[in-house]
């Protein structure tokens, strides 16, 4: 934390945190935009609260005309970074770069047209009923930003935000300002450095040294060690993400669900919630958490056990007591990634309990674990995954397990599970929506493409003159105008 004087003799704050991730560009459409809006940056036409419920932002009011004519309201105050003022025509243009950068947008939104009404109100008409369209607006993906301001050398994405881009070093450090020129509360704080730091042993020392200030995804195993410093506030909040297993369903093993159902049934839940996440986090038994009203599905005890499924499908126990086929042993590739810490050590325990099974499991950790999925030979994956962060089930059931969905990671083909989608994306009623996305995990657990560790609780660590910076069950919402430091 350091005093910088301002304009006037003023004096003005500045903090320093440690997030996980670094963004590849500042580009606010596409891979990078929920690194993009967890920087304070950019702003949606609609922000969710921590009830997870669609409230105004950048518009402020809007109304439904029909099944799939909507009608928003734009603040009128708002200018882009660089001073050009936000309007129904640019907020077009920048929706439009969405949907043809990211094609998470484009099932999200399903935009049949948009057009202006007048300088601060549009229409947009979606293909058909979107029911959920308010809360899919507050996605990172659509981030409204100047359009012409993306491709421009000399100078950063203007978008409207309480910060503006200042300095950028790809995977080292975000430095943003204060924009004096924003059109909601200004920010207290003159400026915010994000260091990134992937790994967590590291994002502690930071901390620890003073280098960083406070820093996000904090290990559970660390809680104890900054709880016993005066220095530090240890801060959890209940999430709606998701720790999973994935199987590659295009691995010659896990095309089989009899081996899918033996990983399964050899995760020790119970124990990694206990001993790991030391009960910071609750057992999985779907991607959603059950506070969810869509998140109580029933689980139903397996039928077979372990050595049934494996004689069934021809495999033997060898002189090891390892199981094996055709005199090949039951090995698989398991990755992981060091951003969240605690993933590494739950596929640790769960290698032990395979190995105890009479299955090698061989761990690698990458840096990238979305390009290692993509390009990598492998069998299980540790992931992590925000499953409601619209409060509604559609966005995650859409992306993760449509068959022709980007980032359908596991590879998991439907036609049952993709009709039952369009379905859901058709439905309004929100009832009968949460009946029908427990129909869906329903399939999906009978399926397993993967297996639902824990639940887990978001942990921040922070000095205790920063306030302001605290967890939030939206995931990008860290940095606001709010945060202040003591001296």
């Amino acid at each position: 934390m350091e005093k910088q004087e301002s304009g006037g003799g003023a004096t003005d704050n500045n903090v320093t945190l440690a997030f996980p991730w670094s963004p590849t560009s500042l580009d606010p459409h596409g891979i990078d935009s929920w690194e993009i809006m967890r920087s304070g940056t950019g702003e949606t036409l609609v922000k969710l609260n921590e009830d997870l419920e669609p409230t105004p932002w950048l518009a402020k009011a809007w109304k439904q005309e029909n099944e799939t004519t909507w009608v928003f309201q734009l603040e009128e105050s708002v200018s882009f970074h660089n001073g050009k003022a936000m309007n129904a025509a640019s907020v077009i243009e920048s929706l439009k770069r969405s949907l043809e950068k990211d094609q998470k947008a484009i099932d999200l939104l399903q935009v049949e047209s948009m057009e202006p009404l007048s300088e601060n109100e549009l229409k947009i008409v979606t293909k058909q009923p979107n029911a959920a369209l308010i809360a899919h607006l507050a996605d990172p993906s659509t981030i409204i930003v100047d359009v012409s301001t993306i491709e421009d050398k000399n100078n950063y994405p203007a978008l409207t935000g309480a910060f503006q881009f200042k300095q950028f070093n790809k995977d080292e450090s975000l430095v943003v300002e204060r924009y004096k020129d924003y059109w909601g509360e200004k920010a207290i704080l003159s400026e915010i450095t994000i260091k990134f730091i992937p790994d967590g042993n590291t994002r502690l020392m930071a901390l620890q040294s003073g280098d960083v200030d406070a820093a996000t995804d904090i290990s559970i195993d660390n809680i104890p060690i900054l709880e016993k410093d005066e220095k530090f506030a240890v801060l959890t909040a209940e999430s709606l993400r998701t720790h999973m297993l994935l199987f590659n369903m295009r691995s010659p093993l896990f095309k089989d669900i009899a081996l899918r159902k033996v990983i399964d049934q050899s995760i020790p839940r119970e124990n990694i919630v206990q001993s790991i996440m030391l009960e910071q986090g609750t057992e999985a038994k779907s991607p959603f958490p059950e506070i969810l009203p869509f998140g109580k599905v029933l689980e139903n005890a397996p039928n077979e056990t372990i050595e049934q499924l494996m004689t069934q499908e021809g495999w033997e126990k060898n002189s090891d007591e390892m199981w094996q086929k055709e005199g090949k042993p039951f090995e698989v590739n398991l990755l992981t990634f060091p951003q969240r810490p605690e993933l590494t050590v739950m596929a640790e325990i769960i290698q032990s309990e395979l190995l105890n099974e009479g299955i090698k499991a061989n761990i690698s950790q990458v840096e990238n674990i979305d390009e290692a999925l993509a390009n990598d030979e492998w069998d299980l994956s540790m992931y992590s995954m925000l499953t409601a962060h619209t409060g509604d089930p559609q966005y995650f059931l859409n992306i993760f397990y449509q068959s022709d969905s980007e980032s359908n990671v596991s590879y998991y083909d439907s036609p049952t599970i993709d009709g039952m989608i369009d379905e859901l994306n058709r439905t309004s009623e929100s009832a009968k929506r949460n009946q029908l996305a427990l129909k869906i995990q329903e399939v999906i657990h009978t399926d397993l493409p993967q297996s639902f560790i824990v639940h887990p609780k978001t942990v921040f660590a922070v000095r205790k003159e920063v306030k302001g910076f605290t967890p939030h069950p939206i995931e990008y919402y860290y940095i606001h105008s709010k945060i202040d430091v003591n001296e």
